[in-house]
């Protein structure tokens, strides 16, 4: 397994670097002014969406997105305001397949339910990645595509995981270990036993 470069597992050939502000002219909301109305928050970091300049803003453990415009906390991001943060992160044209939203209860073993809730971007074709974008902040949490699918299952079958992958310390897998464990201390405590048959069978 270490074999795979993980930066090509995680796909990251399939993104572009995040679009930066053409001009800080288009911010009509200081940074200021955004902390004078949040003091409580933790981070506050400039970027965009698009070509709307946004502040994600972290409070109550939470990240929010901020109108550079407004000031106003943005409402969660619609399928349409997903897919074209998608394309726009993409570093190949692909035409879109599909795209569902993941709540908590929605399954995807892809992912699990880390970052949720999460907007599933589908490209058409065999070899296309997935884009999972964030409903809250707009940012492309996770890329999915064919390899990670093989090196998910490999990962998969060396943890001896079979449920979401991500348990490293499961009932099988310590079982196995201390089976493994405990049949090399037996064969440990059998060689002297083996070496005095054999020298009685020599005689």
């Amino acid at each position: 397994m270490v074999w795979f470069d993980i930066h090509y597992i995680h796909g990251d050939h399939f993104i572009k670097s995040s679009p930066a502000l053409l001009s800080l002219s288009t911010v009509n909301v200081g940074f200021d002014e955004v902390v004078a109305r949040y003091p409580d928050a933790k981070s506050i970091v400039l970027g965009s969406v698009g070509e709307m300049p946004v502040y994600r803003l972290t409070l109550t453990g939470k990240t929010h997105l901020i109108s550079g415009l407004s000031g106003d906390v943005i409402q969660p991001l619609s399928d349409k305001q997903a897919t074209a943060i998608a394309m726009s992160r993409s570093s190949r044209s692909y035409e879109v397949d599909s795209v569902t939203l993941l709540g908590e209860n929605e399954e995807d073993c892809a992912v699990g339910q880390r970052g949720r809730p999460l907007w599933r971007v589908d490209f058409k074709g065999a070899l296309a990645p997935t884009f999972y974008v964030s409903q809250d902040t707009g940012t492309v949490e996770y890329i999915r595509h064919a390899p990670w699918q093989v090196f998910d299952w490999l990962w998969r079958l060396h943890i001896m995981d079979y449920q979401d992958g991500e348990d490293v310390s499961n009932t099988l897998l310590v079982s196995m270990t201390i089976t493994g464990l405990l049949a090399a201390l037996a064969g440990l405590l059998l060689l002297p036993y083996s070496f005095t048959s054999s020298r009685k069978a020599a005689y």
